[in-house]
């Protein structure tokens, strides 16, 4: 059936394969006079033979020569020593090249790099260390670039296979000349599932080979707030955009090879139309070098919620966003001084980590049994010189500066550090303005966790009927039906923007698996919503049960797991509603948004203001990313980790009515937050 074609004569052309060109629409004559007037060079890097390859392409009359029109490279690994030579070379000539791996159960063709139009080799190479967290830590720890290959498994079957895949791709990619199939995109062929995918590659403006490099991120810039109109208040948030539209712009992102986003997944006990809950991976807030951090790495889930399947999917990709673009990098901009040097500009680390003297002093004693989480740094030298990152201040309209390593995931830390970066006020968004809000709602809604939890007071019920939202009733119902009460309190704190907790337990025997969840914002609406399915997303942890209906917990977390398996409302009495006020009702609550997030942001600088409170905002946008992901941190607000220090932890508690006298540090709760 396959026999060759007689090549000076199109007209004798087998049937079989004229047709399948003409499938593609295009003429078998013009089909064959690309293929013809196409040269392709073949070369190899690692142990893999060209020849199979080469008369692959020959017998679709692909002409192979030493120096071709375009080169592809046969590798065991696309992180293979030689190929970053390659990549300089091919940018210097502006020569397109591509490469193929066609060993392993998974095959690899493309992507095709046009320099200076795709992204190109380092680029590819960039995201695939940050996929391979596990050989890029070995590597490190061998101080060495080549790489573990991992693609060994091969039958003879799928080794053609590999190769003929390829070798139509190619045939595909030049008949088919105005369609650049191929052209920064890498297909993989699970040669177990027979499943095939496509996998993006980002040009990366701030790439060192074919970007901008280090000159992309020279010197800070001024933050300038825009007017951006609403468009979505219906969960979640205020945006400017749908979580459809925000979806369709970045599900690019979403790919375990050239992605950001190694994976976006529902959770397990969510089809039930009450709970929506997707988990992302990698959350890499927690990364560092060290056999511990890689396992928190590895393991690590970025998490959405929502009342709708597609906020909570939009939510999960998003944090996973704000994750990625929070890590160092290298190129960002940063300042080498100490902080007795740089004087009022700079910010002290402990003024936004508020550790108490107390806690310092037996730093050693507590880090030798508490999570990662709950750590004590070293004190702060504020002689030492170190890198600072300067931060635009919202309140004085200037640059402070932070340190770095307060500022990014996985900075180079010390043998002993004296602070690290963690996610507290970082938030993604549609616009600059959307994600510094959000932020700011994060940092007020753990601020008033910590003031409930370690003064242990009772705040009042919130009655969920009065704000009339039918999804609020299917989640009660369905909670009902899992053998669990669900209530909320307020825990609205100084700045009067509504704050609420939603807790649940079991009803049905002991322990009670009491799970919670929070939420903040100018619409006590969404903030209800938020604290409702911040529960419904911790919830799967406590679901699954034994035969005999013991807890089989989905953590492990020891603080966790001790509260799930020992916290009750009898032995944690400020998780009960106090019944001295009556139930909060939503028109308790006032509205304090507008119909533009600028003007909402502004009113957040007011409001910290008026408690003498500054914003900052840290813009940690990637420019290969197109989120954007801010951390906004504002001095003095707790953190609702066991963060002990004075200040408003004790303070506002009797400003508000809610204590009579401050608590000492020894009557704080000794349980630590530990979400």
């Amino acid at each position: 059936m396959f026999n060759q074609p007689n090549l000076k004569n199109c007209d004798e052309l087998p049937a079989e394969l004229a047709t399948f060109w003409e499938i593609l629409q295009v003429d078998y004559q013009e089909a064959m006079r690309r293929l013809h007037s196409t040269k392709l060079s073949v070369k190899s890097l690692g142990a893999l033979p060209t020849q199979d390859f080469i008369s692959s392409l020959e017998s679709l009359h692909i002409q192979v020569v030493d120096e071709g029109d375009i080169e592809v490279v046969l590798t065991d690994d696309y992180l293979q020593d030689g190929l970053a030579e390659l990549n300089q070379k091919a940018l210097q000539n502006q020569r397109p090249w591509m490469l193929v791996k066609p060993v392993g159960t998974t095959i690899w063709i493309g992507p095709i790099f046009y320099p200076y139009q795709t992204g190109c080799w380092e680029c590819l190479a960039q995201r695939l260390r940050t996929n391979r967290p596990v050989e890029t830590f070995i590597q490190k720890q061998r101080g060495s670039s080549i790489p573990l290959i991992t693609s060994v498994a091969a039958l003879p079957s799928t080794w053609q296979t590999g190769l003929k895949l390829a070798a139509t791709e190619i045939a595909k990619w030049i008949v088919r000349e105005g369609e650049k199939t191929l052209a920064g995109t890498l297909i993989t062929f699970d040669t177990i599932s027979i499943k095939t995918e496509n996998h993006i590659l980002v040009r990366r403006p701030q790439c060192s080979c074919c970007g901008h490099g280090s000159n992309y991120n020279s010197k800070p810039l001024p933050l300038v707030l825009e007017s951006r109109k609403k468009t979505f208040t219906l969960d979640g948030g205020h945006r400017c955009f749908t979580p459809e539209e925000t979806l369709k712009k970045h599900e690019h992102h979403i790919s375990r090879i050239t992605g950001v986003v190694h994976s976006l997944n529902q959770k397990e006990h969510t089809q039930n139309g009450a709970i929506h809950s997707y988990y992302s991976g990698h959350n890499f807030a927690m990364m560092f070098d060290g056999l511990y951090f890689l396992r928190q790495t590895v393991r690590g889930k970025s998490g959405g919620k929502g009342k709708t399947d597609i906020q909570a999917k939009v939510s999960a990709l998003c944090e996973a966003i704000e994750r990625y673009s929070g890590i160092f990098q290298g190129d960002e901009i940063r300042h080498k001084a100490s902080y007795s040097n740089l004087k009022n500009l700079a910010i002290h680390p402990n003024a936004c980590m508020d550790f108490s003297e107390t806690q310092y002093r037996n730093r050693r004693e507590w880090n030798a049994n508490s999570e990662l989480n709950q750590k004590v740094p070293e004190p702060f030298d504020e002689d030492r010189e170190m890198d600072w990152t300067p931060i635009w201040s919202l309140t004085h309209q200037d640059f402070k500066y932070v340190p770095t390593a307060y500022c990014y995931y996985g900075y180079p830390r010390e043998q002993n550090p004296d602070c690290w970066a963690n996610s507290n006020g970082a938030a993604a968004g549609n616009t600059k303005e959307e994600a510094i809000f959000q932020g700011f709602m994060e940092l007020v809604e753990r601020d008033s966790v910590a003031l409930w939890w370690y003064n242990r007071v009772q705040r009042p019920l919130v009655d969920l009927d009065s704000f009339d939202d039918p999804y609020l009733r299917v989640v009660k119902e369905y909670y009902k039906t899992i053998n669990r009460e669900i209530w909320v309190l307020d825990i609205t704190g100084d700045l009067n923007i509504p704050t609420f907790v939603a807790l649940s337990r079991r009803t049905d025997r002991k322990p009670e698996d009491i799970v919670f969840g929070f939420g903040s914002h100018f619409d006590p609406k969404i903030a209800i919503l938020r604290a409702i399915t911040e529960a419904n997303q911790v919830l799967p942890a406590v679901l699954k049960v034994d035969s005999d209906g013991s807890t089989q917990y989905r953590l492990n977390d020891r603080v966790a797991l001790d509260w799930w398996q020992t916290a009750t409302l009898e032995n944690q009495p400020y998780l009960v509603p106090d019944t001295r006020v009556k139930p909060k009702v939503y028109s308790d609550y006032p509205y304090l948004g507008s119909e533009d997030v600028r003007e909402d942001v502004l009113t957040c600088v007011k409001l910290a203001e008026q408690h003498g409170m500054e914003v900052l905002v840290l813009d940690q946008t990637r420019p290969d990313i197109g989120l954007n992901v801010v951390k906004v941190i504002v001095p003095g607000m707790r953190h609702f980790w066991k963060r002990l220090a004075p200040g408003r932890l004790y303070d506002v508690p009797v400003e508000l009515g809610w204590l009579s006298e401050p608590l000492q540090e020894h009557q704080l709760n000794p349980i630590p937050m530990f979400l």
